[in-house]
């Protein structure tokens, strides 16, 4: 085959996808190739699932592929199947196929010593300094250009790709090198240039940047009517194969060596018309992937758009009998006609209403494959799938059919109608009698699917017998023996003869749960229902629906059984929910409410109170001078403490009664035996809340170290509890008794339920109080600093002056972050409960991010913060990548991240995090240190939230309180100016902020 070879693949391919493709190539995965010098074709099975590739040789960098794929159908990237088809293509054999009697520890021998055998020679690397002609700018425009290399200076990653490029060129290195080149040649030697730092104009001695591949830029797109119009620059220019944009003193690729084709043809019609003309539709569909490389000016119209999933149903047609069966599963928008999982396009959509613009639910189609496989379905087509063997039907028929009818569209055939009478599916029914103020009165009976009802004895005989009615079926649901029993058992049902079974009123609202359970709808007919309809005039907010809804559940929880728990995911508002429950609750009862926090959230509180209920006396009990607070404490207020004070202070608090007690972050009660998780759970109070998003971080133990507290006695003692869920934590069935015997008091929403109601992107901003050290530091360094300045300033040295204000600044913001930033042994030495608060504050949202199956990017300015965060992040045994101005793999580093199984924490040099990065995996954003260019922050956040996400990101500003940061922060908000931020090194010029300005952050 000519024209390209596996060094082709690699490079049209990302990382990820030609590993996986070799990986698909050495299982055997790939059959029926065909192929020839211009393009080849295949098929490749992974799993269960089919995929048909065909791939195009437009080039040897310009490769063309169709696969049946989500990566290719949504991105048009050349996939892993298209790697793996194309290595088979080749002529390879796979590892499979080589070693077919091996065992896998021969094979790896094997590999071992292909490893170890004597790499083919290095080319030299040699340091080159590039000179360019005066006419550089019109060659590059005509696709050729005159270069000058001659050899000095020191060696950079640079020169190493230049020696690289030379020896596949076939050139020899020189003293002085002469280069003419044009076309594909001219290319690949800007490209190898990249971050050269020795490129200059001959005779003028101009410097030239050849910069990273990025975007190119083409202002806002402007909306008429149902048009989107994009406009050129004046420097998009060709050459070879690829596009670059130049200026005066820099070339800057647009894209990477082998862009997707989109790319290529939107940049051909942009350099050939200058103004083009999309259809909205089509603009909306295509701009997730056309911003990776298009960079498009904040307009209004666009960035206000919140992108949701359309309204969808997923439809399966199904035939066959009990040894086979074949259904076809498409899935339909509206009236458009139904397309395969993943696949095809959907004419309606995008379709923007107002500044909702629906999209395919891409996560839902997905999820609807995942269970057709999990179901035993193989896919032989793209939409069509078959399940074999008579086991996997009875199975799909008793237990995944019925499940899925609620929510999927079935279509069965005559035949399938009939097979489907072969099999008779028992399950228990719950019929709910009557209600009181404190019981539930109920009917417990086993029905089929035919409509026969069966005694409990009828089961029993069917049980022992194995067998059915005749030629049909039997299939007996194991809900009975595996849930419903041991959770009679548990919940103290009382049978009455002649009028079925009664509950208490606690365990009346689990028999609600399961009865809604096992009819697949609400049931409660009438048992306590919530009353959600509830206003809270008193709080300075604007409740949303769910958080309206969540508010009253905790109020409806703790007044008519005492306690709660608020697990909603974090960034949804539980202190705001929490807040509204604790201002309707203080006015009902006797005594204060105390809310129990972390130190580094007390401030948080302090502020949230005070912004959402300021007519809400506030008291804080922490720290020293809190015995005269305690003797001050009156009825009605609301009192603050940490975790670490009230158990030093448990007399006194035992001797109250409280009206509410609140507990945050209540996942630190999981274990039950420490100190501060013994004294709240002896609290005396009327209203027990617990919020926490991570209600489970290391196993079911920490449910009953929280509901003890909560609702005392309702999982019973510690050690029956340990048998009945801790031991078989295993069995789905177990897991699943447990989740509905703590339902109706444990209150989870995620952002995917209620995203309809969130805005694109939620700012959080986090205040940290500095510990002592950092206090003690701080004081120090501002003192030292207004004296120094103040020196200057008499001495009438204002530029002077103007430089030692950067730097104590600079000092003060090192100071709010981290004092391991100071070369200072003893600071190093020091706990990270010393020596950063906001260190403190990020591990605790990073971990309960983590444990939510969040991803998270984090962003510092500060490169040694950076490896301090990913040092504390190793050490809580939380996986990470780092990404600074001294990375050289980046798309590597974010192929891994943005894979399912990829380290949850990406860890960003502010500086880095520019274009090239699409980063949608994450959802939450965290700046560590706030930076004085809002627009930066801004293009650092949009790495997650690209226009298209349909997920809510979350994004944090963690900000030292009483510090240069929260004055820095409040005179952005005043004066929303440009600016540019002191740099690592302490140089650089705040542009836009005046003297009078800056010595004004440094005033007490």
């Amino acid at each position: 085959m000519t024209g390209w070879n596996e060094s082709t693949l690699r490079g049209a391919a990302s990382w990820k996808a030609f590993k996986e493709g070799k990986g698909l190539f050495d299982a055997g995965a790939v059959t029926g190739v065909k192929s020839d010098g211009a393009q080849w074709s295949g098929t490749v099975r992974e799993g269960k699932r089919v995929f048909k590739v065909s791939v195009k040789v437009l080039s040897p960098t310009n490769l063309e592929a169709r696969c049946a794929c989500p990566d290719n159908q949504s991105t048009g990237a050349v996939c892993a199947h298209a790697v793996a088809s194309g290595l088979a293509a080749l002529g390879g054999t796979p590892v499979a196929a080589q070693q077919p009697t091996a065992s896998r520890a021969a094979v790896a021998t094997a590999a071992v010593a292909r490893a170890a055998a004597p790499p083919a020679a290095a080319p030299a690397v040699v340091a080159f300094s590039i000179g360019l002609p005066v006419n550089w700018q019109e060659s590059l425009k005509r696709g050729k250009l005159a270069a000058a290399l001659t050899m000095g200076g020191d060696i950079t990653p640079a020169d190493e790709r230049l020696s690289s490029w030379l020896a596949g060129t076939g050139l020899k290195p020189a003293a002085n090198l002469q280069l003419n080149l044009d076309g594909a040649l001219c290319e690949s030697f800007l490209r190898a240039a990249i971050g050269h730092p020795r490129v200059a104009v001959r005779k003028t001695d101009t410097r030239i940047t050849i910069q990273e591949p990025g975007a190119y830029p083409v202002g806002s797109p402007e909306r008429v009517g149902e048009s989107v119009y994009l406009t050129a620059g004046d420097d998009l220019i060709q050459v070879g194969e690829g596009w670059f944009r130049i200026s005066e003193s820099e070339i800057a690729p647009v894209g990477p060596a082998v862009s997707p084709i989109w790319l290529k043809q939107l940049l051909v019609r942009l350099g050939r018309d200058r103004n083009i003309r999309i259809p909205l539709r089509d603009f909306l569909r295509e701009i997730g992937q056309w911003q990776e490389w298009i960079g498009f000016s904040p307009v209004p119209w666009l960035d206000d758009i919140h992108f949701v999933p359309a309204d969808h149903v997923i439809e399966m047609k199904i035939d066959g009998t009990l040894q086979r069966l074949e259904a076809t599963v498409g899935v339909r928008y509206g009236t458009s006609p139904a397309v395969p999982l993943g696949l095809g396009e959907v004419a309606a959509l995008p379709k923007l209403e107002g500044d909702r613009c629906q999209v395919r639910d891409w996560s839902s189609e997905k999820l609807a494959a995942s269970q057709l496989t999990a179901f035993g379905f193989e896919s032989v087509d793209s939409s069509a799938w078959i399940l074999k063997g008579e086991d996997a039907v009875i199975r799909f028929l008793s237990k995944s059919l019925p499940d899925v009818e609620t929510g999927w569209k079935i279509t069965e055939s005559d035949r399938f109608k009939v097979t489907r009478k072969q099999v008779a599916v028992i399950e228990p029914k719950i019929k709910i009698l009557g209600s009181g103020d404190d019981w539930l009165r109920f009917d417990f009976s086993f029905q089929s699917n035919d409509g026969r009802s069966f005694t409990a004895a009828d089961i029993r005989q069917l049980l022992v017998s194995k067998r059915g009615n005749g030629a049909q079926k039997v299939v007996i649901s194991d809900d009975a023996s595996s849930m419903i029993e041991p959770l009679f058992a548990e919940l103290d049902i009382i049978r009455q003869e002649a009028n079925g079974f009664t509950a208490s009123k606690r365990a009346g609202e689990v028999i609600r749960k399961l009865c809604e359970k096992l009819h697949n709808s609400n049931s409660s007919s009438g048992f306590h229902e919530i009353n959600t309809s509830k206003s809270f005039p008193a709080i300075k907010a604007s409740l949303r629906e769910y958080q309206t809804y969540g508010a009253s559940w905790l109020i409806d929880r703790v007044s008519n059984y005492g306690g709660a728990l608020l697990a909603d995911d974090m960034g949804l508002g539980k202190t705001i929910q929490a807040i509204a429950c604790i201002e309707r609750l203080i006015w009902q009862s006797e005594g204060p409410v105390v809310i129990v926090a972390t130190a580094s959230l007390l401030g948080n509180w302090q502020a949230e109170l005070r912004k959402f209920a300021p007519h809400l006396p506030v008291r804080l009990l922490h720290g020293t001078g809190r015995e005269a607070e305690q003797r001050a404490v009156r009825s009605g207020e609301v009192l603050l403490t940490t975790y670490g004070t009230l158990p030093r202070d448990l007399v006194w608090y035992l001797k109250q009664k409280f009206a509410a007690i609140v507990v945050d972050e209540a996942s630190l009660m999981r274990n039950p035996d420490t100190d501060h998780a013994k004294a709240i759970s002896r609290l005396n109070a009327d209203a027990r809340i617990a919020l926490t998003g991570t209600p489970v971080e290391n196993g079911v133990r920490d449910l009953w170290s929280i509901f003890r507290f909560i609702q005392p006695d309702w999982l019973g003692k510690r050690e029956d509890f340990k048998q009945r869920y801790e031991l078989a934590a295993d069995d789905p069935k177990v897991l699943e008794r447990l989740r509905l015997k703590i339902s109706p008091f444990m209150l989870r929403r995620t952002k995917e339920e209620v995203a309809p109601e969130l805005p694109s992107k939620i700012f959080i901003e986090e205040y940290c109080d500095l510990t002592a050290d950092q206090q003690g530091v701080y004081r120090e360094l501002l003192a030292e600093g207004r004296r120094k300045v103040e020196e200057m300033e008499d001495a009438k040295n204002a530029g002077a002056a103007r430089m030692r204000m950067l730097t104590v600044l600079l000092r003060l913001r090192q100071a709010s972050c981290d004092l391991a930033l100071f070369e200072n042994e003893k600071f190093k030495r020091l706990s990270v409960t010393r020596r950063s608060a906001k260190l403190q504050r990020l591990l605790e949202l990073v971990s309960e991010a983590v444990s939510g199956n969040h991803k998270i990017l984090v962003f510092s300015q500060f490169q040694k913060q950076l490896r301090e965060i990913e040092n504390s992040l190793n050490e809580a045994g939380i996986g990470s990548l780092r990404l600074d101005g001294q990375t050289r793999n980046r798309q590597e580093l974010v192929d891994t991240f943005q894979s399912a199984d990829g380290p949850p924490v990406f860890l960003i040099s502010l500086k880095a995090g520019g274009y090239g990065l699409n980063l949608t995996a994450a959802d939450i954003v965290i700046h560590f240190d706030p930076w004085w260019n809002p627009a930066a922050e801004a293009q650092a956040t949009d790495r997650a939230h690209r226009i298209g996400q349909t997920r809510p990101v979350i994004i944090y500003r963690l900000i030292a309180r009483g510090t240069v940061e929260e004055k820095v922060v409040s005179m952005q908000e005043k004066k929303r100016k440009v600016a540019v931020a002191i740099d690592d090194a302490g140089g650089g010029d705040a542009a836009g902020w005046s003297e009078a300005e800056l010595m004004g952050l440094l005033e007490g």
